[in-house]
């Protein structure tokens, strides 16, 4: 049976669909993490590894390791059921239009559900650069991958983001603005722009004909007082109706539901 994200999020807080760890580029057990959101009151708790890719990337799984992580989920689901539901997902990588959640292969794994993100984004001459991580990684990749074009990088990750949306075969939307942490840092008031303004419209419209829940991501709040998609967006997703999930993306079990609880009481606040 498909599991009904929509009904979870939309009455319940204690669940974290979106967590990383030895299976990808997480730095504890899932053992680890389940048991620190156990303990955290957690009821519903969804594994995602980044997947795999046809590319060289230190932070995606091995499909050489699937099976070894489906075990580990079912291991887990037998040790805290019925306690704690156990979901086993991936956070699936848009590479492009051959690789992406709607390709057969991931079509056929036997997932709860499907998180759909994009971290790489290809530069003018079509080579894929992953714009996630550290900002001294970017500004390298933006002076000589991009040719030091910041609105040329915004830009192409948001048509990424928009053909991953059209082509579907996913269920959460993962943090659709992540862009903006690297580009604010080069460009401050790149947010406020209005043709990046334009950019989230077309997310949220596109959103909407898919049928996704759209994540609220809290990893960046504790260390930079920020969230994915920005606070500013909120309204704009809330309007147009869209379900919200409010996920840790936690890499460590330390930070199992880390900014979750701020999150969720910015939402109240603005009810």
């Amino acid at each position: 049976m498909p599991t009904d994200l929509a009904k979870i999020v939309t009455t319940t807080d204690r669940y974290n669909f979106h967590a990383h760890t030895q299976f990808c580029d997480g730095r504890d057990s899932m053992e680890s993490i389940a048991s620190a959101s156990r303990e955290a009151g957690l009821i519903h708790l969804g594994f995602t590894p980044h997947s795999p890719v046809p590319i060289a990337s230190p932070c995606n799984m091995d499909k050489e390791r699937v099976e070894e992580f489906y075990e580990e989920c079912d291991r887990l689901r037998g040790l805290h059921s019925p306690e704690m539901n156990i979901y086993t997902s991936m956070e699936i990588d848009w590479l492009g239009p051959d690789w992406g959640p709607h390709i057969d292969y991931f079509q056929n794994q036997p997932l709860d559900y499907r998180i759909g993100s994009v971290h790489f984004v290809p530069n003018q001459d079509g080579v894929l650069l992953d714009c996630d991580g550290r900002f001294e990684r970017f500004s390298g990749y933006l002076k000589d991958g991009y040719k030091g074009d910041l609105r040329y990088v915004v830009e192409k990750y948001f048509e990424q983001v928009l053909m991953m949306l059209e082509r579907g075969g996913f269920d959460i939307l993962g943090h659709f603005d992540k862009i903006a942490g690297n580009a604010s840092q080069a460009e401050p008031e790149i947010e406020h722009q209005g043709w990046y303004e334009s950019l989230v419209d077309d997310v949220v419209s596109h959103a909407m004909t898919a049928g996704v829940v759209v994540e609220i991501n809290t990893k960046a709040y504790a260390d930079r007082d920020r969230f994915y998609p920005a606070v500013k967006w909120w309204d704009k997703l809330r309007n147009a109706g869209l379900p919200l999930a409010v996920d840790s993306d936690a890499h460590v079990a330390a930070k199992a539901v880390a900014g979750r609880e701020d999150a969720f009481s910015l939402l109240r606040s603005v009810e």
